[in-house]
Formats: C-alpha cells, sequence, structure tokens
C-alpha cells in the first residue's frame, strides 16, 4: 500500500515535527524551573537595588544609616514593603550596619548568576546560589 501525501500534506506535518522538537529542545534546555528560579533572582536583584537606593535617599535627609529597613517605609514613598521582602519566602531581606558609614545587604538567591546577567551594574553582576551579601558604603554629610 502506498501512501500518497499532497506537498501541503507534507509541508504541514514536516513543520508539526519542526514544532514538536524546537518546543521539546527549548524546554529542555530552559526547562520551567529554571526559568522561574532566574526571574525570582532578577527579582531579588531589582529590589536590592531599590532598597539601596532607598537607603542612599534617607542617608541624605537623615545623615545616618536607618536602623532598620522598616524604616525606610513611607519615607516620602521609597520603599514598600513588596521591594524589601524576597518574593518567594515573604522574608525581608538581610539589613545589617557595619558601621557608621556601611553596611549590608544578603539575600538568597535560588541559582548562581551567569555573566551575561545584569551587565550594567557591576555590583550585581555575580552571585552565587543561596545566600548573599553585598557591601556598600555611603557618604556622611552634615
Amino acid at each position: 500500500m502506498k501512501l500518497h501525501l499532497g506537498n501541503g500534506k507534507l509541508l504541514a506535518i514536516l513543520g508539526a515535527i519542526v514544532a514538536v522538537a524546537a518546543v521539546s529542545t527549548s524546554i529542555w534546555l530552559n526547562p520551567p524551573s529554571e526559568v522561574r528560579a532566574r526571574a525570582f533572582d532578577q527579582v531579588r536583584l531589582s529590589d536590592l537595588q531599590h532598597v539601596e537606593f532607598a537607603i542612599k535617599k534617607y542617608v541624605d535627609l537623615h545623615h545616618a544609616l536607618p536602623v532598620d529597613l522598616k524604616a525606610l517605609e513611607g519615607e516620602n514613598g521609597l520603599l514598600t514593603q513588596q521591594n524589601w521582602h524576597d518574593p518567594v519566602t515573604k522574608q525581608p531581606f538581610e539589613y545589617e550596619i557595619i558601621s557608621e558609614n556601611s553596611y549590608r545587604l544578603c539575600a538568597n538567591f535560588a541559582r548562581n548568576s551567569e555573566k551575561t546577567e545584569n551587565v550594567y551594574d557591576y555590583q550585581f553582576k555575580n552571585h552565587g546560589a543561596g545566600r548573599v551579601c553585598f557591601q556598600y558604603s555611603v557618604r556622611l554629610q552634615e
């Protein structure tokens, strides 16, 4: 028995096979859990940048580091609770005053950063998986 397919049907079948192969390869190379973890890490980085900016503005206004991140809420709309809490666990980022003009922010990352991520922000360029801390200094003016 001979199977006879017209050119249109043959192209449709080949197109479907290529599409299935492309989707399968994409899922294999970028599993949804990895994509989700990468996205949450990007949110963490963005939120840490918001916190850093809010702390700098707070220092400009008060000439001192805030006692805790909660002190930044409602401070001229600089930060909301959502910005200083982990997007997954909803736990606050760690904030620790090291000295009069330096502090540390820590977060738990799902995965190691890739060299191509965050190419425009050197402070957050590389991070490992797990708890990572970034240290900052501010200039206190009187």
